[in-house]
């Protein structure tokens, strides 16, 4: 028997992308789709790197930068976020509700 499982937005979801945990997925999905596309840009990009960046990172590590990237996502899910605010809402009310205005 299989149990419906009813799907719920979170509260603010018209402000996802304001979230690390978006913005960073977003980040390594980029990262690896432009490494799978174009192989000779991690060529290129490695060798822009100054030398010192390059030294203090493992060359077995380098084709890792994109996982490391969706890991830190995850963990940025785990950090408590302050809430977004949408554009346009000041907090000038004295009772401390927000203002539309």
């Amino acid at each position: 028997m299989i149990n419906r499982v009813k799907v719920e937005l979170i509260d603010d979801w018209r402000l996802f992308w304001r979230f690390w945990s978006v913005r960073l997925g977003i980040i390594g999905t980029a990262l690896t789709g432009v490494l799978v596309a174009f192989p000779d840009a991690a060529l290129y990009a490695w060798n822009l790197l100054p030398s010192d960046l390059k030294a203090a990172i493992p060359e077995q590590y380098v084709p890792l930068i994109g996982v490391g990237v969706f890991v830190l996502s995850l963990v940025a899910r785990l950090i408590k976020q302050q809430r977004p605010e949408p554009k346009g809402v000041t907090d000038n009310a004295t009772d401390g509700t927000k203002d539309p205005n």
